[in-house]
């Protein structure tokens, strides 16, 4: 039910957007020819107004999922987006009700396109968590320097909206990144992994406080499961 009400959805927002899209170009044509542009050319004055604002909006939804500043995008955005409203009134006759109507059009067009943008981002983590694979699924192995009463494993709470083998993708993520240098973060470890962002927090928090990964590292950014001295132990004990 919920996959044919997001198509529905998306559906309906792009169709309000291509009606929004093809009222704002027919006064921005006919704008165009007014103001004595060649008629062989007058059709790109809309595609270069409303179409920037596309781009522009689509650039933004590009820089959030790679965790970019998108100032840019966003200013740019934003001034065609008061262009285009103000020649659509500018085509409107002179009476308030007519400039209402015509500057709805381009307004209409900016909020879908974001609109659909958010459905964009929403639709994103669920695709990735149904094409995840179900073999990663399983117990994850006991280290040696973990107590199976430790309190982190007791306390934390399964999330039950997570999906099968999202917790080892997490912990991977997470040891890669140590051992790259990097600081892992929840927003990157929810990205990285096509989990929620706040899973990938509360994951982060308990990873930071286990003892084989807080204070067992080897001083190089590497967790302490990936010191010969460890793998020694382990074949010592099978």
């Amino acid at each position: 039910m919920g996959r044919w009400i997001y198509r529905l959805s998306a559906a309906g927002v792009l169709l309000l957007a291509a009606a929004a899209f093809t009222l704002s170009y027919d006064a921005l044509h006919q704008l165009a020819l007014d103001s004595r542009v060649r008629p062989a050319l007058a059709w790109l004055w809309p595609v270069v107004i409303d179409g920037t604002i596309v781009v522009a909006l689509l650039t933004v939804l590009a820089a959030k999922r790679a965790d970019a500043r998108a100032a840019y995008p966003w200013a740019l955005a934003g001034l065609f987006s008061a262009a285009s409203v103000a020649f659509n009134i500018a085509h409107a006759p002179d009476r308030p009700v007519a400039q209402l109507v015509f500057a709805m059009a381009p307004v209409a067009l900016v909020l879908t396109t974001h609109l659909l943008m958010q459905q964009a981002g929403w639709r994103r983590p669920t695709a990735d968590w149904l094409a995840a694979p179900v073999h990663e699924a399983g117990p994850e192995p006991a280290h040696p320097h973990t107590p199976d009463t430790h309190p982190a494993h007791q306390s934390a709470p399964t999330d039950q909206s997570a999906p099968v083998g999202a917790r080892a993708r997490v912990r991977a993520a997470y040891q890669a990144q140590l051992a790259a240098g990097q600081t892992p973060t929840g927003a990157g470890l929810a990205r990285a992994t096509g989990v929620s962002e706040r899973y990938g927090q509360r994951l982060l928090a308990e990873f930071t406080t286990e003892p084989t990964l807080a204070r067992h590292s080897n001083g190089d950014g590497r967790p302490a499961s990936a010191h010969p001295a460890t793998r020694t132990e382990h074949a010592e004990r099978r």
